[in-house]
């Protein structure tokens, strides 16, 4: 008998042992893991003047956070301070990459073989705390997004003329036939049938008679030239037609108010070669002057890929005095939103000393804004995963081996989900199932657009029924109209951005929450003031 509780005795105490013995092992593992991976000098080597700077990017398993120590001209520490990613995958870029930064001060340093992701993070990181501090991250070369080539700017008042895209043909036939293939994306969907909401919403305006989701380039000018919306000038012809870009660059802004069919007699190409490379194909030229504007500085630390495609998905608007087609931001930074919104509601902004409006509703009053469509701020935008490290290119216009061996970028322009090589070789680096995941989260944007959709078209109803009673002033009501105005612009931000969120799912998440926020509370106003 006493020999078995002898034997209870020790087993239970083996078994508490070995349950002591785990849980250290793993209190150590969790503190070994979160244990900051330090790079560079010591406290009292450091300068007194340098900052203390924090920064936060996106990892593969979540938020991966720096703090680093810096001046102007040096980092002089680099602390990953937490981090979700894997023990013995993404931790061996926590551990060895401060240190490489630190040694080189630079972030060009290559990133951690199999942990290419988490090293991206790092990188991020430190150029957002930089950017915290206001230090200029390409003072360490680093960038909020991808850069590999810089681009051109178009010479103007050069007396050129447009070389179109038949007389590369023969000198280019690989890109010639596939940029003709854009011609295969033929299907025009009607936006006003599929989204029943947008006559209301955009009532009073051409894009109520008429809107239809853009096809291929190879349609840009057939779809003006058809389209039900009314186009006096020939500020309607940007970016549909490289034949108008060049008008501009020689003529100057006062090409923007010639009258649209006279154009129209001089237009032969769709978007084609000289949009993206002037007379010069092989190298990346913006021939937009507008868009050279709209980045300033930044201008030559975004990829010339993203630029070419961005000239033209880009969220734009026509001066009120001018006429021409300009951009509510000058930089990356400023390119968000909340700073457009800003722009467009600051009426010192504009000539007439009132906030910009496209057009005003004419049963509710509201001032409303039409934004375009702003792939180029929502790619680039806060909250972008890949910004970083892919350009429009790098999705859009793989690369292709033709008959005679000879490589070539593609010019079909096709979504990166048809494309199951780069899936394969690329995209499943990260993603398991690209194609799912990219799905869910459209549909989870398109039911989310809808429903906020419908809110803003009840809150449109409600201010036209108002207006109409008679019964309250304009003192009453022009809050509202404002929260209306506002709310309308975060909801078109995302309605009109071509990835449905695929670009940027935390941006367009953000935009959505603003408009539904905004409508909610001018829905709430509205009760309380309601006679």
């Amino acid at each position: 008998m006493k020999d078995k509780q002898k034997r209870e005795k020790r087993l239970n105490l083996i078994g508490i042992a070995c349950g002591l013995f785990v849980l250290i092992v793993g209190i150590v593992t969790g503190v070994i893991k979160n244990m900051p991976a330090t790079a560079g000098m010591k406290d009292s080597e450091i300068p007194a003047g340098a900052q203390h700077l924090t920064g936060t990017a996106q990892g593969r398993n979540g938020d991966v956070t720096v703090e680093i120590v810096a001046d102007d001209g040096m980092i002089y520490r680099i602390n990953v301070v937490d981090h979700q990613e894997t023990d013995g995958i993404g931790t061996k870029a926590v551990e060895a990459l401060p240190a490489a930064i630190f040694q080189e001060q630079s972030l060009k340093v290559d990133a951690v073989s199999g942990a290419t992701l988490t090293s991206d993070a790092i990188k991020n990181a430190i150029v957002a705390a930089l950017q915290n501090g206001n230090i200029q991250p390409g003072n360490f070369g680093g960038a909020l997004v991808k850069l590999e080539t810089v681009a051109k700017k178009v010479e103007t008042h050069s007396g050129v003329t447009v070389m179109h895209a038949a007389d590369w043909a023969e000198q280019y036939p690989n890109q010639y036939e596939t940029w003709a293939m854009t011609g295969e994306s033929s299907e025009a969907e009607d936006y006003l049938e599929l989204y029943p909401m947008l006559r209301t919403l955009y009532e009073g305006y051409g894009f109520a008679k008429d809107y239809k989701a853009a096809r291929g380039h190879w349609y840009d000018v057939e779809d003006i030239e058809a389209t039900g919306r009314p186009h006096p000038l020939a500020n309607c012809w940007t970016c549909k037609t490289p034949d108008f870009t060049n008008m501009v660059n020689e003529m100057g802004i006062e090409a923007y108010k010639l009258d649209w069919t006279e154009v129209q007699k001089e237009i032969v190409d769709p978007i084609s070669c000289y949009t993206c490379h002037a007379n010069t194909p092989g190298e990346i030229t913006v021939t937009h002057t507008y868009w050279i504007d709209a980045l300033g500085e930044d201008f030559e630390t975004v990829d010339a890929a993203n630029l070419a495609c961005g000239q033209c998905h880009n969220e734009y608007y026509f001066a009120p005095d001018t006429k021409a087609t300009t951009i509510a931001h000058n930089s990356i930074a400023s390119m968000a939103p909340d700073q457009m919104l800003a722009y467009f509601n600051d009426g010192s902004n504009f000539s007439t000393g009132e906030p910009f409006a496209d057009w005003t509703n004419p049963r509710t009053g509201v001032k409303q804004i039409k934004v375009q469509h702003p792939e180029f701020e929502t790619f680039l935008g806060e909250g972008s995963q890949h910004r970083g490290n892919y350009t429009c290119a790098d999705c859009h216009m793989p690369t292709m081996t033709a008959e005679d061996g000879t490589t070539f970028h593609s010019h079909k322009l096709i979504s990166p989900l048809d494309n199951p090589e780069l899936i394969e070789n690329e995209c499943s680096k990260c993603h398991a199932d690209l194609v799912t995941e990219v799905k869910a989260t459209q549909e989870r944007i398109e039911a989310r657009t809808y429903s906020v959709g419908y809110e803003l078209e009840f809150l449109t109803e409600q201010l036209a029924a108002a207006v109409e009673s008679g019964k309250y002033t304009d003192a009453e009501l022009d809050p509202i109209r404002s929260l209306a105005r506002d709310a309308q612009f975060y909801w078109d931000f995302v309605f009109v951005e071509n990835a449905e969120g695929a670009h940027n799912p935390v941006l367009t998440d953000q935009c959505l929450d603003s408009a539904e926020a905004l409508c909610n509370q001018a829905i709430n106003s509205f009760r309380a003031i309601k006679k």
